[in-house]
């Protein structure tokens, strides 16, 4: 059963869609949709880095847009401020 939500996304152009959630009582990730596992050189044995694994109660690619939004209307409904100037000099 699909758990549909609204998101607001501003790359690669500002639009709401529609995306798929976690469940939220899956037993194998707690509801966070997946796990990050770590992993290490294999021959030193250091810290190499983390890798995440979605889980099957999810697919994080299942988004629809639904409406693609102008770029100055996005600025103003999400929180757009204005730039500060500074008198200091750059130095």
């Amino acid at each position: 059963m699909a758990r549909l939500r609204l998101r607001f996304n501003s790359r690669p152009r500002p639009t709401i869609e529609l995306t798929d959630t976690p469940d939220p009582k899956c037993r194998t990730c707690d509801g966070q949709g997946g796990w990050p596992e770590d992993y290490g050189d294999y021959h030193t044995g250091e810290y190499a880095g983390t890798e995440w694994w979605d889980c099957t109660c999810w697919n994080p690619d299942r988004v629809r847009r639904l409406l693609t939004l102008p770029g100055w209307l996005a600025h103003l409904a999400f929180g757009w401020t204005p730039p500060v100037y500074s008198t200091e000099p750059p130095f």
